[in-house]
């Protein structure tokens, strides 16, 4: 194992070649063996026409041009037998894989589409760090409806598969606002009630504006409400990579292209 230095002077893991000692590359795919080899079959091709040469030699030179057209036609077809575990076609592995590719691409672009129109939605409505909301929350044996402040929200749990669909069943937004509880309130273990999670209003995640029915609207009310907003704040402010498309692909090869 080797390593080089990126574009950005960070150390990255490589491997190195076995028979011209570069790094980046294997014996398998060496482009120096591959012209040696090459060169090799035109000489022994060219050895065995010279009538010159012994019969011995001609055998002898048979014999290596064979062996070496042998390795480089195992150079040249590496892989082509080979089953990808992603698509399940033979010729490549899952790490060339272009279907992997292209949808590692896909979720990319509709993530930071949905990402761009959710800010813009949670912005709308002044729901960003600092902003002081309404919460039911669970105390004892009852249930109480909380003020309690925004103080972290978990912005990268959000990905295009959060987006409302034409015809699902609710709307709902995940539990990514992180909240500290305003006043003393005590759970079913006696325990003082200080944070607790919540989610934005449903409609925030139909980012597309989409019509929704009277039958959806009362359902996602009633199952997913979120937080009711009591006093917003003028900007919100996700993550500064939040729209990158590097920092995007990561995570969707993470949860959704390679997840376990």
């Amino acid at each position: 194992m080797s390593y080089i230095i990126d574009e950005n002077g960070d150390y990255k893991r490589t491997v190195r070649c076995s028979h011209c000692w570069e790094k980046g590359h294997n014996k398998s795919s060496c482009p120096d063996r591959k012209t040696q080899l090459t060169k090799r079959i035109k000489d022994y091709e060219a050895s065995i026409a010279n009538a010159e040469h012994d019969q011995h030699r001609r055998d002898c030179d048979r014999r290596y041009l064979a062996d070496t057209k042998a390795q480089l036609d195992k150079m040249l077809n590496k892989g082509k037998g080979r089953e990808c575990s992603y698509c399940a076609n033979t010729g490549h592995n899952r790490r060339t894989c272009q279907y992997r590719k292209n949808d590692i691409v896909e979720h990319t672009e509709k993530t930071r589409t949905f990402r761009e129109k959710f800010v813009e939605k949670m912005s709308e409505i002044g729901l960003g760090v600092g902003a002081i909301v309404r919460k039911t929350i669970r105390v004892k044996d009852d249930e109480v409806s909380a003020l309690a402040f925004v103080e972290a929200i978990d912005w990268n749990d959000m990905d295009h598969r959060d987006k409302y669909a034409q015809g699902s069943y609710y709307m709902r937004c995940s539990d990514i606002l992180r909240l500290r509880v305003l006043g003393d309130y005590i759970d079913r273990w006696n325990e003082k009630i200080t944070t607790v999670k919540g989610s934005a209003p449903p409609n925030v995640v139909n980012t597309e504006d989409l019509a929704v029915d009277n039958d959806t609207l009362d359902r996602s009310s009633s199952q997913y409400p979120g937080v009711q907003i009591v006093s917003g704040v003028d900007d919100v402010h996700p993550p500064s990579d939040y729209f990158d498309d590097e920092t995007i692909s990561k995570l969707m090869i993470k949860e959704i292209v390679d997840a376990k």
